[in-house]
């Protein structure tokens, strides 16, 4: 779908589309890796996650960019801001994850990573849908659906990370591996709630401009 609704008018629900796209690239690498994880490899993923998250980087800045020289939206400026931001958090979370298994030289992956893995693709994927429908919002029924499944796959993350944790200090009895896991689980938390994170504000600039 092009950028442009007409000359010179900006499509901005397309540009945080095709934003969202490059965190389902990155929810795709994570995974991939996971499920064919091997350390010796990490620098080739790395190269190529950070090449995606640096190509939504600069999709983000064009973004503010086109923001600031418009003056017509259909939405407030600051929300199609703040969303573009949220949205590219979570590819940069996304990657912060993958780089901890580099960081920490970590050797064996834990039954729990993986299951994080395809929550946060399954996440992507949804928020991918929702945003797809976003222009839509005022009539969409999938907008609002979406978000209610985000938050229930937050929640999932928020039992995994629990049950993880509590796992790992009552089972391992090597602080090495206690500092590294606490902190990779802590990674893979933060990124599920980032998917979240828009998904509340979408909802909070649904109900601000579709009130009476």
């Amino acid at each position: 779908m092009s950028i442009f609704k007409r000359k010179n008018q900006v499509d901005f629900f397309s540009l945080l589309m095709n934003l969202c796209e490059y965190s389902v690239q990155a929810a795709d690498f994570l995974e991939d890796s996971l499920l064919d994880y091997d350390l010796e490899k990490m620098q080739g993923v790395l190269t190529e996650i950070h090449e995606v998250e640096h190509t939504a980087d600069l999709l983000l800045r064009d973004l503010n960019h086109k923001l600031a020289r418009g003056h017509s939206y259909p939405l407030k400026k600051e929300e199609f801001s703040k969303i573009s931001y949220l949205i590219d958090e979570v590819t940069d979370r996304t990657e912060d994850i993958l780089m901890g298994f580099d960081l920490f030289n970590v050797q064996t992956l834990r039954s729990e990573a993986l299951e994080f893995a395809k929550l946060i693709s399954r996440g992507s994927i949804t928020l991918a849908k929702m945003l797809k429908e976003f222009r839509s919002y005022k009539t969409s029924l999938l907008v609002r659906e979406s978000i209610v499944e985000i938050n229930e796959i937050e929640e999932e993350g928020d039992d995994l990370y629990a049950r993880s944790v509590r796992r790992l200090y009552r089972e391992s009895k090597d602080p090495i591996e206690i500092i590294v896991w606490t902190d990779i689980f802590y990674r893979f938390e933060r990124c599920c709630d980032s998917i979240e994170e828009v998904a509340e504000y979408v909802e909070t600039v649904v109900i601000k401009n579709t009130q009476a």
